[in-house]
């Protein structure tokens, strides 16, 4: 089994990369899909969502309005760490509880062909500095970039409030940040139809070299 992390940050094209990959035979893991399952009516840390942003914040069959929590975690830096430490211990225990059960598919599936293809798991990213204490899952990291500019219209287009736009982007890892942390950079400004086809013949090429040799992180973006 082979695990890529997908790291990018808002509005930047990672939907487009994941939908992709899958497309070409990737397992998806989207984190904000477990974001939503740590905040479950039975999880374990909802007494500590409404002791730190209110009674509120829960409706009365015990779900978590998602939207009212956003809007005070994204309130200030502070809150958002807040948020991120009740919820990033149990994301990481559900993230490593998906891939477990994806390996042992894997295992059944070649125990009955040995020549079944190695799956090829995409976690798809949102925060890549808030996920250090999980590298250690990560076979491969690929970073997508895209100008702010671009990023903003695009969100903006999708409905997004300008102001909710600029808070989320304050409080991502930079560019910078990703390109830093990781092994291959998709640069996002090309028309979709032409990114989407850059991402195929990578994962081709990443296909024929076996998912072996991953270049060094940081080695460089490459151009749509």
């Amino acid at each position: 089994m082979h695990v890529i992390y997908l790291a990018g940050g808002i509005a930047s094209g990672k939907s487009t990369v994941a939908a992709t990959m899958k497309e070409c035979g990737a397992t998806l893991i989207d984190l904000d899909e477990l974001s939503r399952q740590a905040l479950s009516p039975w999880s374990p840390i909802i007494p500590d969502i409404v002791r730190e942003f209110g009674d509120d914040i829960i409706t009365p069959t015990g779900a978590v309005k998602r939207r009212l929590l956003a809007e005070r975690a994204f309130s200030s830096t502070e809150r958002a760490v807040t948020l991120e430490e009740i919820e990033l211990p149990v994301i990481d225990e559900l993230l490593r509880a998906n891939i477990a059960k994806i390996a042992e598919e894997e295992a059944a599936e070649r125990s009955e062909n040995p020549d079944a293809p190695e799956r090829v798991v995409v976690v798809e990213v949102p925060l890549l500095d808030r996920m250090r204490g999980s590298f250690d899952m990560a076979d491969e990291i690929v970073g997508v970039v895209c100008p702010l500019p671009a990023r903003r219209a695009r969100a903006l287009q999708k409905g997004f409030d300008r102001n909710d736009f600029e808070r989320r982007v304050a409080q991502q890892p930079s560019d910078r940040y990703v390109i830093a942390h990781s092994n291959h950079v998709f640069n996002n400004i090309r028309t979709i139809d032409v990114f989407a086809q850059q991402v195929r013949d990578w994962w081709h090429e990443r296909e024929e070299q076996g998912w072996e040799n991953v270049p060094k992180r940081g080695a460089g973006v490459a151009k749509a």
